[in-house]
Parts: C-alpha cells; structure tokens; sequence
C-alpha cells in the first residue's frame, strides 16, 4: 500500500521486489537518496515467510566502523573497556531479515567480516571465541551504483557479488513524472490525518511546476514539500504557490516567463517590441519579488537604480 506509483518501470520494480520475498536470497536495493529503499525492503519482509520475524534496519553510514561492528555481531564482556555481554543484530534478527542501508559506507574491512558471516552462517562477538549460528536474511542498499561505488573502492567486489543475489533498481522521480500526481494526493491524505487539515489537492499552476522539477531529493523530497505547505495553510482547500517554499515559488516564476516569452514570440509584433514586453515583465518580476523595493529590484536586475527608475517611467509601471 505504500508503494505509491503507476510508472511501468516502477510497477518493474514492485514485481521484482515480490519475486525477491519468495526467495531467501540476499537483495542489494540501488536507488538514489529519497526513492524508498528501507520502504522496499521492509515490503520484501512483510511478503516473505519471514514476516513474524524481526526486521532490523542499520544505517552504515551513522556509526564509525569499530561502533558499528560490535553492533553488528554483539560483544563479549571484557572485549573492552566497559564492554559487556551484549548480542548485536545479527543475533536479535535471528529467523528474520537485516536491513544493512548504505553498504557503500561501511569500511573494507568490516565488508570483509561481514562477506564471511554471509559465506559460513555464524558470527562472532568481539572478544568472543563461540561461532554462534544466524539465520537472518540480508537486504543490503546503496545510494549509488554499485559499480561506481567498486570502482571507487567504497564496495568489496566479491562482497558484492556475494549480495546482489537478487538486484532492484529504484527509479527516481524524475524518470517517473507521471506518479507525482498520485504521489501528492498520497502525502497530501497523509497530512490531513496528521496536522488535522481539510486540504484536497495542489493548484493546476503548482503541479505545472513539479512537471518541471527534477525533484534531487526524490519521493522524500516531494514529501516534504507537501508537508511544508500544509503548515501553512489555514481555510483554503487547495495548495496555492503562496503555500510552498522559495524553491517551488521560483520555479512557478520562472515557468510564467517562459510562458509570457512563448506568447510574445507568437504575437505578430517586430523585434523591439517582443524585447521591450519581455524586459517589461523581467522588471515586474523582479519589483514584486523584492517586495517593490526600487534598490533591491535593480541589484537583482544588474543595473543601476536610475536606470530602473527610468524604465519604470518608459513602461508606466505602477509602484505599490
């Protein structure tokens, strides 16, 4: 269900990740930062007859290796200073699955402990000398490719090799646009239930502009925008560009300018005068977004305040 999407290559991914929680094989997840790999992965779990069992997710990329490590496979009292007999994840996801996020930032040689966990089915506590038996199934992602992260020596080859069993690929947003839609109707009925609003949909002139996005941050990014602008709205039913950050409100701008160049490229007037119109709307921009602050406007324009006092006059623009 929270699998939100009608991409085809996202409905790819979805059927892949059922085949995956048929299996107990290890699965190396690749998307971008956002997409929804812990999402995935905790899916892969809940379909899988594993689903009774423990799901532990670790960030590899939170912890320093030597933390990292007695957190993995536990530790033994007297290991260190202060250490006692603790067991780690691998011992208390026993029968169920290990989210092990971001591999590419665990260090070489806690990939190579890890590579022979994966190969013999036991570990070891630091400091103990008792092999004790796991049964956890591995799920493993990465935020880059994989192949990038070899080349880079972040990921051991043959630790890879060892993981990517089962290979999904997330799609980010912007290679399936056409889910923003769904997705904002998603977030914006999740929000509703959770900050107690009445909101139904965004404006035809904010969701023109999350076409134009390349959304950087992904899915999570598009949240929280959602959630940000519901903030921020009171009475109103519908999400309005005033609702949403900076970022989204330049883009809406900048969308206009094209649209107004695109309609004055298509009138039928000579050179200057499809010049002057596009200057003309440059100059309004720039006013309104400097709350009609004549110094402020003229910086952002790159000219000298006369000059724009000037232009105000030429165009018979009225300040208010």
């Amino acid at each position: 269900k929270s699998l939100v999407g009608e991409d085809d290559e996202f409905l790819n991914t979805i059927s892949y990740a059922k085949a995956a929680s048929n299996s107990s094989s290890t699965v190396l997840i690749y998307g971008e930062t956002g997409t929804g790999k812990e999402l995935f992965a905790q899916s892969i779990h809940n379909e899988s007859n594993r689903q009774g069992k423990p799901f532990i997710a670790q960030n590899c990329a939170a912890l320093p290796e030597s933390l990292l490590e007695g957190i993995l496979f536990g530790t033994t009292k007297g290991s260190f200073t202060g250490a006692i007999n603790r067991p780690g994840l691998f011992e208390q996801a026993n029968g169920g699955t290990l989210l092990l996020d971001e591999i590419n930032s665990m260090g070489l040689p806690l990939q190579a402990k890890l590579l022979r966990v994966l190969q013999e089915g036991f570990i070891r506590r630091l400091g103990g000398l008792t092999d004790i038996p796991c049964d956890v199934r591995i799920i493993a992602t990465t935020n880059e490719e994989p192949i990038k992260a070899i080349e880079r020596n972040a990921l051991r080859k043959d630790l890879y090799y060892r993981l990517n069993v089962i290979s999904i690929r997330i799609p980010p947003l912007r290679e399936r646009k056409k889910d923003i839609p769904l997705l904002a109707e998603h977030f914006i009925k999740k929000y509703n239930l959770v900050l107690q609003k009445d909101v139904w949909d965004v404006s035809n002139e904010v969701k023109n502009s999350f076409m134009q996005y390349n959304w950087p941050g992904n899915v999570r990014e598009l949240e929280n925008i959602i959630e940000s602008a519901m903030n921020m709205i009171d009475k109103d039913h519908i999400l309005k560009p005033e609702h949403f950050s900076t970022k989204i409100k330049d883009l809406i701008i900048k969308n206009k300018e094209v649209e107004n160049i695109k309609y004055v490229l298509n009138d039928k007037k000579t050179l200057d005068e499809i010049l002057s119109s596009i200057e003309e709307e440059l100059i309004i921009n720039s006013l309104k977004n400097n709350s009609y602050n004549i110094t402020k406007a003229a910086k952002n324009l790159g000219i000298k305040r006369q000059s724009l006092q000037h232009k105000i006059k030429k165009y018979e623009i009225q300040i208010k």
